[in-house]
């Protein structure tokens, strides 16, 4: 392969597919180098919940945005996302909890979105028969929920069928820079000359950025999930009560947890500093292991050769997935919803979530090299802002100004002293 192109996508998960996607829509050339299978790992993973409800302020106006997307996506890219606007619901069980909440909905009502605090009464009827453990819980009607390993898909069809090209099993092992600016990629099975390359490689980005100098600070955590086996329809409202869970239209729940395990890494020791706080809170919910995913990492990719073997070692990375926990995850969902008593887990599966400090994404044009676009960190709620992603990389590249303001995910934020907290009450 020797070939040129307007923009490089590295990634084929839902924020570089939604942006191939927009740039060729937009009348760019594109081409999407996966080193695996597109949304072969957590943009089709996920629990597919589309929310705006508990996010960062600054993430509110981009995915108020992206709901506007969602609810016409399956008509515009004619095609069956599962999508389901029946909202999202969390519960509360202190009078702290519901603080919290009331002072996050007062947040978004700044931004024109309407959340409902409800009581015992109103969940009753959300969801029927629960024997959730709270006080009462918050109600965000607008949001939903979509298949995304459909959605992926379907984004990337749409791409293709104006003009976008897709290579899988096509590593990127370097990105090309001439006097400071991008000048292509060198692939495994070629180059490609471009002027624009567009980071979204999830998991593996810090170490595809670390070969040009640029330092991400990221974790890997892994999340489990499992589906059972079809259950009476209870409600399809998007639901965490200490278990999180969301009905599909067939009758199954996708099932999973906070609980969340970390696979110790060179990364881990890199990132420490920044991670400490966040880690010191969540302690109980974090699971570190030493394994054969460690090992085969541990020397980290601190080379373009280094990161090559690593690309073409794992295609894709297909953890297992935590059965003690989605065991108890079920009989938790039992408890909570008393007419689930006959579903049981159908299959299970994991995925490694790529996590920032803060907890936000680096959507940014960096400055050095020139042409280098992040669209990285998603932190685990990153299905539901695919869409909005993609359309302001392309916003960024074909206009050189996005729609909307990104000050809060420039990748700066991490090397300039800016406080990295997580602020999301989710």
């Amino acid at each position: 392969m020797d070939r040129t192109a307007d923009v490089v996508v590295i990634g084929a998960g839902i924020a570089g597919t939604a942006a191939a996607y927009y740039l060729a829509k937009g009348g760019a050339k594109v081409v999407v180098c996966e080193k695996g299978e597109i949304a072969g790992e957590q943009s089709s993973r996920n629990w597919g919940f589309v929310r705006q409800q508990g996010r960062d302020p600054a993430e509110i106006p981009l995915m108020m945005e992206a709901n506007k997307i969602w609810r016409g996506l399956e008509r515009e890219l004619n095609a069956d996302l599962e999508w389901l606007a029946a909202g999202n619901l969390v519960t509360f069980a202190t009078e702290e909890e519901r603080a919290g909440w009331e002072n996050w909905q007062k947040t978004a009502a700044q931004y024109g979105l309407s959340s409902r605090i409800l009581g015992r009464t109103e969940l009753e009827a959300m969801v029927p028969g629960n024997a959730f453990d709270c006080l009462g819980g918050i109600f965000t009607e607008s949001d939903g929920q979509a298949e995304p390993a459909k959605v992926t898909a379907a984004l990337a069809r749409a791409a293709e069928g104006r003009g976008a090209e897709f290579f899988s099993q096509c590593a990127v092992y370097e990105v090309e820079t001439t006097g400071g600016a991008v000048s292509g990629v060198i692939t495994e099975r070629g180059a490609i000359r471009a002027p624009v390359v567009v980071c979204a490689a999830g998991a593996w980005s810090s170490r595809m950025l670390r070969t040009l100098g640029l330092r991400l600070p990221q974790m890997w955590v892994k999340g489990s999930v499992a589906r059972t086996t079809p259950g009476p329809i209870i409600s399809h409202t998007a639901t965490w009560t200490g278990v999180a869970f969301r009905q599909r239209r067939d009758g199954t729940f996708n099932i999973a947890t906070r609980s969340a395990d970390h696979d110790l890494t060179i990364d881990s020791l890199l990132n420490m500093p920044a991670f400490l706080g966040s880690f010191a809170r969540n302690k109980r919910a974090i699971k570190l292991h030493l394994n054969r995913l460690s090992l085969e990492l541990i020397a980290g990719s601190f080379s373009t050769a280094a990161l090559g073997r690593e690309l073409t070692s794992h295609r894709i990375l297909d953890p297992a997935p935590n059965h003690r926990v989605l065991r108890r995850t079920l009989a938790e969902l039992h408890r909570l919803l008393p007419a689930t008593a006959a579903v049981e887990i159908d299959r299970s599966w994991a995925g490694y979530i790529d996590m920032t400090p803060d907890m936000l994404p680096a959507i940014d044009a960096v400055s050095q090299p020139s042409g280098l676009i992040m669209a990285t960190g998603f932190s685990g709620h990153g299905f539901g802002m695919g869409p909005i992603v993609g359309r302001l990389v392309a916003e960024l590249i074909q206009r050189g100004k996005p729609s909307l303001d990104l000050g809060a995910f420039r990748f700066g934020r991490f090397h300039d002293g800016t406080k990295l907290k997580p602020h999301s009450v989710v």
